[in-house]
């Protein structure tokens, strides 16, 4: 058990935890200044009224919708296959898929490029979609499993006895009780897929099938660059991810630290 915190090392706690504060928030407030200086309110009509930036919207919002469901989908049933279905082979399998965790997005860039090239996928949704959900399941099924592991086996064995098959003790026990996990892998998977720079300035080149993060670059020439209006698209950018994360907060902190007690 812990003990209760001295005076001093609660002003040292909170002290660091400052400090940390002020080195997130420095580069965020330089961001809204920056945005804000020559033309105010106008950089970021600018940025609102362009063409294509409805598009950018749309895009980017279905993209990551599809990629929270896709993801979610096949991770909660690979996350119930390896905690609570004993299969030969289901360790070593398990290993294998949790090296993805240790092979960057940029190693794979080359590989997918020609995937999705001989496939034509390229210009298309599925594009964005593909990479995104194969890049995020190895930490998502490793927050899955053990978030999993945590439910007890006697729920399950006393809906089998009530006649449930593997089908039904998924849906109506092992889901009801993961989604606080569940929904922490959705809000991270929404936030890294918003945030994608590297998919769609690979695999898109029509302007239309861009994405929000995409939206800067319109504002950088050649030769000469508004980077105010630059600093207003990614405050724009930014703002449905921090409203994101303000309601998910409370999900994220429960799932992340399921499992964490065996």
């Amino acid at each position: 058990m812990f003990g209760r915190l001295k005076l001093s090392e609660r002003l040292s706690m909170n002290g660091a935890l400052i400090v940390l504060a002020l080195l997130w928030l420095v580069p965020l407030v330089y961001l809204l200044l920056y945005s804000w200086e020559g033309g105010g309110w106008d950089n970021y009509r600018a940025v609102l009224t362009l063409n294509l930036f409805p598009h950018f919207l749309m895009n980017s919002f279905i993209v990551s919708v599809s990629v929270v469901i896709l993801l979610l989908i096949v991770v909660a049933l690979a996350g119930f296959g390896f905690s609570k279905l004993r299969f030969p082979g289901g360790r070593t399998v398990f290993a294998i898929c949790l090296i993805g965790l240790m092979i960057p997005p940029v190693a794979m860039l080359v590989p997918l490029f020609q995937t999705i090239k001989a496939i034509h996928w390229m210009n298309t949704y599925l594009s964005l979609i593909g990479p995104e959900v194969a890049m995020s399941i190895p930490f998502s099924l490793l927050l899955a499993r053990n978030s999993f592991d945590d439910i007890p086996n006697e729920l399950l064995e006393a809906a089998e006895m009530d006649g449930a098959g593997s089908w039904r003790k998924f849906v109506m026990v092992v889901v009801p009780l993961a989604v606080p996990v569940l929904t922490t892998i959705g809000i991270l998977a929404f936030l890294n897929s918003w945030n994608q720079y590297l998919f769609p300035l690979v695999f898109i080149n029509q302007e239309t099938m861009l994405t929000v993060t995409m939206a800067p670059k319109f504002f950088i020439n050649e030769y000469t660059s508004d980077y105010h209006k630059v600093f207003a698209a990614l405050v724009l950018i930014t703002i449905p991810i921090v409203i994101l994360y303000i309601f998910g907060q409370k999900y994220m902190q429960r799932g992340l630290t399921s499992g964490a007690l065996k």
